[in-house]
């Protein structure tokens, strides 16, 4: 399982965003000393607010949970950071390329999808005879 890396990223967001404690207990309907507690790691939030959370910075939940962004200075930085959970739950990065590939892959009917799949394993198979 991975590190669960909210009350950091938490507080790396908001220095991102130049918000304030006040602004966003306010965004995500908690009280102040609530969400400075979340911050500090004294208690996780519950699940609706971190679906406020996911809105006010436009992450997705494991993004927040498991994401890294203590590299993170802007918020053009920011959006191109993508993260995917394998099953075995490992954290992969990917660029902005590689993400729109998988939201393409991912709007494709299930048949393409199979064929994406079949040639990206008939792909692999290739180097590793070159190999």
């Amino acid at each position: 399982m991975p590190e669960i890396k909210l009350a950091a990223n938490m507080r790396c967001l908001r220095e991102i965003y130049d918000y304030s404690q006040e602004d966003v207990s306010r965004l995500i309907h908690v009280a102040r000393q609530t969400y400075s507690n979340y911050e500090r790691g004294k208690g996780l939030p519950d699940t609706p607010t971190l679906l406020y959370l996911s809105e006010v910075y436009h992450l997705t939940i494991d993004q927040l949970l498991f994401g890294d962004f203590s590299k993170v200075h802007t918020r053009d930085d920011l959006i191109r950071e993508h993260a995917a959970i394998t099953p075995e739950g490992s954290l992969i990065r990917l660029n902005g390329s590689e993400a729109r590939m998988v939201m393409d892959y991912k709007s494709f009917p299930s048949k393409e999808q199979k064929e994406v799949r079949e040639f990206v394993r008939f792909k692999k198979y290739l180097l590793t005879k070159e190999n």
